[in-house]
């Protein structure tokens, strides 16, 4: 396990060029023409925090004013030890009708849903679709707004069938505007919730709630506004995401996280899969989807 800061800048800079070679900081260059006026320029390099320069190098760094994004990288090792993983999909469409989240009401009973949040929804409907699904070469599907909304193609279907996996059941998506389902295309439910188990010791918590900010309430005199003073977690910037071990006796292969994860108004519950149905999915080579180790509780 590596903690990365990940550094990215949009305008040339030769004086910054300079100095990532006087460190022998591997950079990478990206330029393209959008339009006879617009050219795209990004910049993008690297530092490790177990790198013994490290400190050297993010100090000499400083003067050009970029800001790191830091995140935890997964070795060959640490996947190898991990028996759980929580899965993710990519993003493809946004659910329909987009205007105004209208896919909400389509799509969810929002009887113990928050709208500052997000927290609360349950979906009692198919979700929307605006055309039929491209990427044809992906088994796994996934949405904007809805990260935990997961979607198949019949292979990774029949596959999972095959292999028996409990816990899931199955549902056809529609295309919005004809009401036809879509072809080879379904929607995986997750039928199984943990118990309490997140270990938040790293998470940044957002907690449901007034916060005396002008400039986040900027026109928003006169609206009336509901705190439902529910907790998500977001994802851990240092180290992995960690559950009690115990919450997981006698789960099936995948299940649902109890807590919420997301930030501003989104949230969803974490889909998490056993070591044994990742394998699965790898030894088929079914692209479009992603694992990353829980690590085990450091106390009980």
């Amino acid at each position: 396990m590596r903690i990365q800061h990940r550094y990215l800048s949009f305008e040339k800079n030769e004086k910054l060029l300079k100095s990532l070679d006087q460190l022998s900081i591997y950079y990478k260059v990206e330029e393209r023409n959008l339009d006879e006026q617009t050219n795209l320029y990004v910049l993008e390099f690297f530092l490790y925090e177990d790198n013994p320069r490290f400190r050297m190098m993010k100090e000499a760094l400083q003067e050009f004013g970029i800001e790191a994004q830091i995140g935890t990288v997964y070795d060959k090792e640490d996947m190898a030890k991990a028996n759980w993983f929580y899965l993710t999909v990519g993003e493809h469409q946004y659910p329909q009708p987009e205007d105004g989240f209208g896919y909400l009401r389509a799509t969810f009973n929002l009887d113990h849903y928050c709208e500052s949040c997000g927290i609360g929804k349950s979906q009692n409907a198919p979700f929307r679709l605006k055309t039929m699904p491209k990427q044809p070469n992906n088994q796994f599907w996934g949405i904007h707004w809805e990260h935990g909304a997961i979607f198949i193609r019949f292979q990774a279907k029949r596959s999972l069938e095959s292999a028996n996996i409990k816990g899931i059941s199955f549902s056809k998506p529609v295309l919005h505007k004809k009401g036809l389902e879509v072809d080879e295309m379904w929607q995986m439910h997750i039928g199984t919730e943990l118990g309490t188990g997140v270990d938040s010791y790293n998470l940044p918590k957002e907690t449901c709630e007034y916060v005396d900010d002008k400039e986040s309430n900027e026109g928003m005199a006169g609206k009336l506004i509901h705190y439902c003073g529910r907790i998500k977690y977001n994802f851990p910037k240092r180290g992995g995401m960690t559950f009690a071990e115990s919450c997981f006796h006698d789960a099936p292969d995948i299940v649902r996280s109890n807590e919420w994860f997301g930030s501003g108004g989104t949230a969803f519950q974490l889909p998490i899969v056993s070591k044994r149905l990742k394998q699965i999915i790898e030894k088929n080579k079914f692209k479009g989807v992603g694992f990353t180790p829980i690590l085990r509780r450091r106390i009980e």
